[in-house]
């Protein structure tokens, strides 16, 4: 397995920008911006929370890009634009759009059986094991029940070792028919695509996906946020100190790189949101994107929804969450290891997405984006094009 650094962009990689046009931001945007920042601020402070960073994009534009707060509660050294965090399940998405880019060039199928791509690749019944598809997997509906074995990607082992027990695992429903949240049968993808493609899992993100995009702050290792010499360290609450207390990096989920092991800066995640709303074609179709927001199975609990003020329901296609906010699609997802936070948000019809990164665990964030929707779906011209 090959692992990425931030200094390892290829001389000869080919780094794809949006295409330009003429644009002057509108006055109320600035405002509001300015509003923003301020009002996010606030609520760090009274959540206690060390360090954030925050992306905003609006029409195929980065808008805001900032580091709040610090590195290390009892430190001064400031979080901006560029330090690392670790995503932990925003990382779904990455493999999601990586197996699109596979689709489009003939690799896999969203239909095509995952055995027949990796005969390691065994449910309960043979049956079933015939019939689930790339979708299923990517839209956690194999029919295993969830999180299984979740504790032995915590636990460190590798794919190889996991997925060959899957195949132990009574199933809780035909494929397709329920959502049940999967990390390491989710990360069987990486496996399906080395196998078609013979290029290691992370090899493929870099020249796939964050090379092209110039995401040079990003990397899909523990070693490569480790040493990026800009990382915000995570925080755990700690009782008999009354607050948050800094905590060593840890290595899970770097064994399930697809399900939790990517890191990314701001600066970083403003590029990745003007690929998700559909601002760098030449990487992947506005088509393909559309398919993997497509609505797959529907999750019957305000789990995810209840921050939405009137959405009882969400929905999940594949590697993102999706909710109809009173007729404005949102597509996002959140994650959480080790002390860090992560939620990112677009609604691709608007043009308009939000990326939020903490180093430690709270829902706050989960407060700040309903309203951040909310506002662009009631103000829906934010920018004058010339």
């Amino acid at each position: 397995m090959s692992y990425l650094s931030f200094t390892d962009i290829k001389p000869e990689s080919k780094v794809v920008e949006p295409e330009p046009k003429e644009w002057v931001m509108d006055e109320s945007l600035v405002i509001y911006l300015e509003e923003f920042e301020r009002d996010f601020e606030v609520g760090l402070n009274e959540k206690q929370i060390p360090g954030a960073a925050v992306a905003i994009v609006k029409d195929g534009r980065v808008v805001l890009q900032k580091g709040f707060g610090v590195k290390e509660r009892g430190t001064s050294e400031e979080v901006d634009e560029h330090t690392v965090f670790r995503l932990g399940s925003v990382s779904k998405g990455f493999a999601s759009v990586l197996t699109g880019l596979m689709v489009e060039e003939g690799a896999v199928s969203w239909d095509g059986p995952v055995s027949h791509y990796l005969p390691e690749f065994k449910s309960n019944d043979p049956g079933q094991t015939d019939r689930v598809q790339i979708r299923h997997l990517l839209s956690h509906t194999s029919g295993l029940p969830r999180h299984a074995y979740t504790n032995l990607v915590e636990n460190g082992l590798s794919l190889d070792r996991i997925i060959p027990r899957l195949e132990q695992v009574p199933l809780i429903s035909k494929e397709g028919e329920q959502l049940a949240y999967q990390n390491a049968a989710y990360s069987t993808i990486e496996k399906v695509l080395e196998a078609q493609t013979n290029t290691d899992f992370n090899t493929l993100l870099e020249e796939k996906l964050l090379d092209p995009l110039a995401m040079d702050h990003s990397s899909a290792s523990y070693d490569s946020i480790r040493y990026s010499g800009n990382t915000a360290l995570p925080h755990v609450y700690h009782s008999r100190s009354r607050g948050r207390v800094p905590m060593p990096i840890s290595e899970k989920y770097y064994n399930a790189v697809s399900s939790g092991g990517i890191n990314a800066s701001a600066s970083d995640m403003g590029k990745w949101l003007l690929l998700l709303t559909g601002h760098y074609p030449d990487v992947i179709s506005e088509k393909t994107l559309e398919e993997i927001y497509d609505p797959f199975v529907t999750i019957h609990n305000r789990r995810y929804s209840r921050h939405w003020d009137g959405v009882n329901e969400s929905h999940y296609g594949m590697g993102w969450r999706v909710l109809d906010n009173h007729g404005q699609k949102i597509v996002y997802h959140g994650g959480y290891v080790n002390g860090y936070r992560s939620e990112i948000a677009f609604a691709p019809e608007e043009g308009v997405g939000i990326c939020i990164l903490i180093n430690t665990h709270s829902s706050y964030p989960l407060t700040v984006i309903p309203d951040f929707f909310n506002h662009f779906k009631s103000n829906s011209s934010e920018f004058i094009s010339k």
